[in-house]
């Protein structure tokens, strides 16, 4: 009998069962992370729609200052509106970025997965992290205390803390240019650029 529990199926019983009581474990993490997540995005989406509203009323200002021939107010505010913009390109590329992590995250089922795609979602966070920091200290402490319940889930789960690796970085990399290149599109074609004749050097554009 002392054979039968020491032999290698009950040794396999015994980690599949670990496995379960683990996965158990980081399914309501999940879940809680994606609700955090989804009201970080929120947050965003209203900052950006705020910069929107900033946006259109500067532009017409500019307008309205080239209409009267008045060059130099038209400058200040075109200088004004490339500050503006640089900033709701941050914020939408941010935006678009939780937006990914979001499916992902609501797409991991098992240990299996979270093995994938945790690591990746959490080197994209923490690359997210400094910016949001910058321009939205209210929401980055919200991004914080996300970050926090998934380097929990990791911790939890594969037995150590969250530390990113060359595919991690790697894949970050991959999701930052297509959120940036996919914000800086948005940008563009919403908003047109200053009237002719401000020079150059205040002309509103995205680096």
């Amino acid at each position: 009998m002392q054979q039968n529990w020491n032999n290698p199926q009950s040794k396999g019983l015994s980690d599949h069962l670990h496995s379960l009581k683990k996965e158990a474990a980081l399914k309501p993490q999940i879940q809680n992370s994606l609700v955090q997540l989804n009201k970080t995005v929120s947050s965003l989406d209203y900052k950006v729609k705020g910069l929107d509203d900033k946006d259109a009323k500067l532009f017409n200002r500019i307008v309205l200052a080239k209409k009267t021939h008045d060059l130099t107010t038209a400058k200040v505010l075109a200088n004004e509106l490339v500050e503006i913009r640089k900033n709701k390109k941050v914020l939408s590329t941010l935006k678009i970025s939780l937006e990914q992590i979001n499916l992902r995250l609501s797409t991991v089922q098992d240990l299996g997965d979270a093995m994938v795609s945790l690591r990746p979602i959490m080197a994209t966070m923490h690359a997210l992290q400094p910016s949001l920091g910058r321009i939205m200290p209210e929401v980055s402490r919200e991004f914080e205390s996300l970050f926090g319940i998934l380097n929990e889930s990791v911790s939890s789960s594969f037995e150590g803390s969250f530390e990113s690796d060359g595919a991690s970085n790697a894949e970050t990399e991959s999701i930052l240019k297509e959120a940036a290149a996919v914000a800086g599109t948005r940008v563009g074609e919403k908003f047109p650029s200053t009237p002719t004749g401000i020079s150059s050097s205040s002309s509103i554009g995205l680096e």
